[in-house]
């Protein structure tokens, strides 16, 4: 089917708009350079919000084709910003894309013209925070410039506490008050249905909006000029009061129990009072949100959602919190278990409950396949004493899990079976070069013994690279051999066998000594 592609035009128009960088926030890769003494290289893409054919990412099928390739549905990003976005769809919805693009556009407009900053700056700025026209380098060099930003701005009004931080190309400025302060904002139409559904939301429900600043006007204390005019703030972001707590996921019942311990923070609206916490090192998001119901009832609702980028370039042979993080995806995830949390704020329990299965079922399995591929691909790496990035985008096909999870499952012991495991009677082929003498030897015993296959080194894939594995060999004991068939060939003869396994019957397979 064919796509609906930008022209040249409109892909230099989103560059020029966004001054040839990615317009992820968290990036802002300049997207282009000069090569030779006149040439230039394009690390850039004039990449689809809605995707340009169907099947794609965020395809929205009621878009026109003209829709769809024009300037609305464009965003310039980095090569790799756009395979990201694309391959994980689901946590770049079309809107983010859009307010990136918006964030974007509006930060070129106000860096143009201005002269950028360069490595020396920050020497300056240091030197000015203490006092000195040498700006050598300290330690705290980077600590007194945060200190006299916010010495700066406390003085402008003393009613409020002012703290910044300096992360990913972002600095972040904290407001709070002392005391009850009055101030107004005048919003312009543009912004004012988003600011009054984030207004609403944080009052409500104590949730954290971040909202735009373009055309907004705060009136009441000077500070709001000085931050709006010197700091080219691109956003705002209002943060309810928030206690840290502590959430208890328990199963006892399941093997091995679950004490699984999530810390996050408690905020409070007037309709709603939300827990929000991140577990197993950022593979969670938890939120319970409690509402009370007619008389004194209060209602919880749990959401938990996974993140796998937390495993991102991680070690493949050491997952962190792999097996915690499968234990309880596995509880969560069966009908049958009771799955409790218990809420705690300073050690002492304010809430406790069911917790209830998550509405994306199937998103969920999906995860967990991935977990229990990672295991798998940890197990085979430790035997193999291989080292692997783990690659969450890699496509895993299903005879490449089902190889690895036999290797694994050899790895563990766990490739054995007993008598009552097996139903009816096996068969199998064997080759003999010497006419069958020494087979039928041991058919025409008719005994119970034991019989041992070996399989020759093979090579499996995990993440998308290749890995040798050492001949294997299997047991079979105790067990009758008898002859269904024969097939001479130039230099065999091939015996179809039925195998008879006694009752007290066992196999087992083993990989070779590693040397």
């Amino acid at each position: 089917m064919a796509r609906d592609d930008f022209t040249k035009p409109i892909k230099n128009q989103a560059y020029q708009r966004v001054a040839g960088q990615c317009s992820q926030p968290d990036c802002r890769a300049t997207t282009s350079a000069p090569v030779g003494e006149v040439g230039f290289s394009n690390v850039g893409v004039g990449a689809h919000i809605h995707a340009a054919s169907p099947g794609g990412p965020r395809y929205l099928a009621t878009m026109t084709a003209e829709e769809r390739r024009g300037f609305g549905n464009i965003i310039w990003l980095c090569q790799t910003c756009s395979t990201i976005i694309d391959r994980d769809p689901d946590s770049y919805s079309a809107e983010t894309l859009k307010a990136w693009k918006s964030l974007a556009e509006a930060r070129a407009l106000m860096e143009q013209g201005k002269r950028l900053p360069d490595q020396k700056d920050i020497y300056r700025m240091a030197a000015m925070a203490m006092g000195t026209r040498t700006p050598g380098f300290y330690p705290e060099a980077i600590g007194n410039v945060h200190k006299a930003l916010v010495d700066q701005l406390e003085a402008v009004d003393p009613r409020f506490t002012v703290s910044t931080t300096y992360s990913g190309g972002n600095t972040t400025i904290t407001v709070g008050a002392k005391e009850t302060v009055s101030f107004s904002i005048k919003i312009g139409q543009e912004s004012a249905d988003l600011w009054r559904r984030g207004l609403q939301a944080s009052i409500d429900e104590g949730r954290e909006a971040t909202l735009p600043l373009d055309g907004v006007v705060f009136e009441g204390s000077k500070l709001f000029d000085v931050l709006h005019k010197d700091a080219d703030l691109a956003s705002i972001t209002i943060m309810p009061m928030a206690r840290p707590a502590l959430l208890k996921i328990l199963a006892p019942q399941i093997e091995p129990a679950i004490f699984e311990t999530i810390s996050g923070q408690l905020t409070a609206g007037r309709k709603q009072i939300r827990f929000a916490g991140v577990g197993c090192g950022g593979l969670l998001d938890v939120e319970l949100a409690f509402t009370p119901t007619n008389g004194n009832d209060v209602q919880s609702v749990s959401t938990l959602t996974t993140n796998l980028k937390a495993w991102q370039g991680k070690e493949a042979a050491n997952p962190p919190y792999l097996d915690v993080f499968i234990n309880l995806l596995e509880a969560i995830l069966d009908p049958f278990a009771s799955v409790s949390f218990v809420l705690e704020v300073d050690g002492n329990q304010v809430a406790a409950g069911k917790f209830h299965i998550p509405k994306h079922i199937e998103a969920m399995n999906e995860t967990l396949a991935f977990a229990h591929y990672a295991r798998r691909a940890r197990n085979v790496l430790r035997f193999l004493r291989k080292s692997a990035p783990i690659d969450i985008f890699e496509s895993i096909s299903t005879d490449d899990h089902r190889a690895l999870a036999r290797v694994s499952d050899i790895v563990e012991g766990k490739l054995s079976y007993q008598r009552s495991q097996i139903t009816g009677s096996p068969t199998m082929t064997v080759a003999c070069a010497d006419g069958g003498k020494s087979l039928m030897e041991v058919v025409r015993n008719g005994e119970f013994s034991v019989l041992q296959q070996k399989e020759p080194a093979s090579m499996v894939t995990i993440y998308g690279k290749q890995y040798e594995v050492p001949p294997s060999t299997s047991y079979y004991s105790p067990v009758k051999l008898h002859i269904l068939s024969k097939k001479k060939k130039k230099e065999s003869i091939d015996f179809r066998l039925r195998i008879e396994m006694a009752d007290n019957f066992t196999s087992q397979t083993y990989f070779e000594e590693q040397q």
